[in-house]
């Protein structure tokens, strides 16, 4: 009874260790495609080590971090928050270099951009390690991609909070440097709850499929195809009554009166979806809602 910790309302259940622990497995995989990846670039075979996952604060992680470096920022369901690709800006000089036949990378420690051949090779580089991480992690989750943006500096970044707890994975790429250089990812520890929740909904399946589970990677992808789909929308102006003696009577040059009322509706399908008046707008007619069925 002594053992007693506190606990915050709100807080999503314990903290990801089956998530982190499925990291730690996933390392050395990692760092195969990762050798299968840089070495067309390095014109060597590169020595590339899984380093134990780090399991930290996001200020700890960014003080360690160059003022110049590479940073490549993904949403990637099912995983919630950021997820944080960084590659040394060294790293990149270095590969540049050996894949032009140079003689040896200019210093990074004084620049603050890189050239339009390095920025190239960062976005290959990037793509290629994100697509071997997705497939990697297959056989754990199904993970979808998604770029947010690029930046140099980890202040300008806009990542996280300071005190926001992060999972680094880190690599040592050994190019036959006197320096090892290195390429990390860094998880936002809660992030990592939706992985453990999609692992025990395999499990189950391997099993007896729970009554009532949803898949949330099929869901997404459902949502996500639907806002796609392109529904005919239509308007009608008027609905003339005719009888029948007088709709077998016609003839070509009749005209028929019609009556074009003030609140016409928007049909989507067979379903009224609002109402509204027709106009103009940039010479084309155009239909203004007013009021949603």
């Amino acid at each position: 009874m002594l053992d007693v910790q506190p606990y915050a309302f709100g807080r999503q259940g314990e903290e990801p260790v089956a998530a982190i622990h499925g990291l730690e497995k996933l390392g050395d995989r990692i760092a195969r495609r990762l050798r299968a990846i840089i070495e067309p670039m390095s014109g060597g075979r590169p020595a590339v080590t899984a380093r134990p996952s780090d399991d930290t604060m996001f200020m700890m992680w960014d003080a360690a971090v160059p003022a110049f470096v590479s940073l490549s920022l993904y949403r990637i369901h099912p995983i919630k928050g950021l997820v944080t690709l960084r590659i040394d800006a060294e790293l990149v000089s270095l590969l540049v270099d050996r894949f032009y036949g140079g003689t040896g990378p200019r210093s990074a420690h004084a620049r603050r951009e890189f050239t339009p051949t390095e920025s190239r090779l960062v976005v290959r580089l990037g793509d290629q390690i994100v697509k071997a991480l997705v497939e990697c992690w297959s056989d754990v989750a199904v993970l979808e991609p998604m770029l947010v943006g690029r930046e140099t500096n980890v202040a300008q970044a806009g990542i996280m909070a300071n005190d926001a707890p992060v999972v680094v994975q880190g690599f040592d790429i050994d190019l036959g440097e006197r320096d090892r250089r290195t390429i990390e990812i860094v998880y936002p520890r809660a992030g990592l709850l939706g992985i453990e929740m999609l692992a025990g909904e395999r499990s189950a399946a391997r099993g007896q499929e729970p009554a009532g589970a949803i898949d949330p990677v099929w869901q997404a992808r459902l949502y996500t195809r639907l806002e796609q789909a392109r529904m005919p929308a239509r308007t009608v102006l008027a609905r003339p009554n005719l009888k029948m003696s007088e709709l077998v009577a016609l003839k070509p040059g009749d005209v028929i009166p019609i009556h074009i009322a003030r609140n016409l509706p928007l049909l989507i399908g067979d379903r009224v979806f609002a109402h509204g008046s027709i106009g103009e707008q940039d010479g084309c007619a155009a239909f203004m809602i007013e009021k949603l069925a």
